[in-house]
């Protein structure tokens, strides 16, 4: 493995391998496959079962685990070659599982996240969306591993009511946007997994995860909430292009792969969970000035220039507040707030060289 011991990326891992509400047992002595294995979750998502092994100190409390990925190279740089990790080439765009070994559990990460892209390039991103979906489907049904597609909270639409939104409401969302490719092609993929699950009876659910983030974000991402934190590290003034006066609530990554594990092994066959930390909603203009005086050192301040083109790229609606009554239900929690995600983040990339 090259990723430090002293990095905040692996402090998470082994975060996450502490933690008691995983249900751990249900892993141990398992194969678990996760595409999109490089990228945030699922780079998350492997270490930390890599860290559960070290900690474990035990081959029969091992989790074996398939990375996924379409950059081998890549994958073999950040999780090293041999031990208890697999990698696989594996390519959303053409996904083939063919003479993979067997799996107990799938969890699917792989997806394309940067909002530009769902207008850039829709075709592309409904066509991975959908063709990844399908074929880890297919795998799972297969070999007879339990499956988890991740998904967002963004199939939810523009929802009109500040209640929380359980997994069985929804709002109006535009298929005739382009925007939209990306949750549009997610409800796809949630209807596929209901679809699954009842003709074939494969047991597969869904995590509908609130927007993620924390260590192992890339230094140039395009979303906001990376914005606001490379405009503080950088020492420049974080400029919005709406009022924000939209609010989201956020998850850490760590929260995430203890969500994500958590419902892989005990969510309900064909139903989606909300993962998502509730502490955590806020304006997009509170987390701005929230970050500014957090992180700028007293250099960053926070301005508005509207640019409505630009705004394109972002989610419509004023108001997400999900309900994580379900996932709750099967002994999962958030732990990491706001604040602590940009920490981690933001030391991250400094454990990089990035911003210095």
């Amino acid at each position: 493995m090259t990723v430090e011991k002293n990095a905040p990326l692996w402090q998470g891992a082994e975060w996450v391998a502490r933690q008691d509400d995983v249900p751990w047992g249900e892993l141990e002595g398992k194969t678990v496959a996760i595409t999109g294995a490089t990228g945030l979750i699922g780079k998350t998502l492997v270490l930390s079962l890599m860290a559960h092994n070290e900690l474990a100190a035990d081959p029969a409390r091992s989790v074996k685990i398939l990375a996924l990925v379409r950059n081998e190279a890549r994958a073999t740089s950040m999780f090293g070659e041999g031990g208890d990790v697999t990698i696989l080439h594996w390519d959303a765009s053409a996904p083939s599982t063919e003479g993979y070994p067997k799996a107990d559990y799938v969890i699917h990460c792989a997806n394309m996240t940067d909002s530009a892209s769902f207008i850039e390039h829709p075709i592309e991103v409904i066509e991975t969306t959908t063709n990844g979906a399908r074929s880890m489907l297919e795998y799972a049904r297969h070999v007879g591993a339990r499956v988890l597609v991740l998904s967002t909270m963004e199939v939810y639409g523009q929802y009109k009511s500040e209640d929380p939104i359980a997994e069985d409401q929804g709002g109006f969302l535009d298929a005739m946007s382009v925007r939209n490719s990306y949750p549009e092609a997610k409800r796809l993929d949630e209807a596929l997994v209901a679809a699954y699950a009842s003709e074939f009876g494969v047991s597969a659910t869904v995590a509908r995860l609130a927007q993620t983030f924390g260590p192992g974000v890339a230094y140039d991402d395009r979303r906001v909430f990376a914005e606001f934190a490379r405009d503080c590290v950088e020492g420049k003034d974080i400029t919005l292009l709406t009022t924000g006066e939209k609010r989201n609530m956020y998850l850490s990554t760590g929260d995430a792969a203890t969500g994500l594990l958590t419902v892989l092994t005990k969510g309900e066959p064909g139903r989606a969970y909300n993962v998502a930390n509730d502490d955590t909603i806020c304006s997009i203009r509170e987390m701005a000035e929230q970050v500014a005086d957090r992180f700028g050192d007293g250099c960053t301040h926070v301005e508005v220039k509207v640019d409505t083109e630009a705004a394109k790229r972002f989610r419509k609606g004023d108001l997400l507040r999900l309900d994580t009554t379900a996932a709750r239900s099967l002994g999962w929690s958030p732990k990491i707030g706001l604040m602590d995600m940009y920490s981690r983040m933001i030391d991250q990339w400094k454990c990089d060289g990035k911003g210095c």
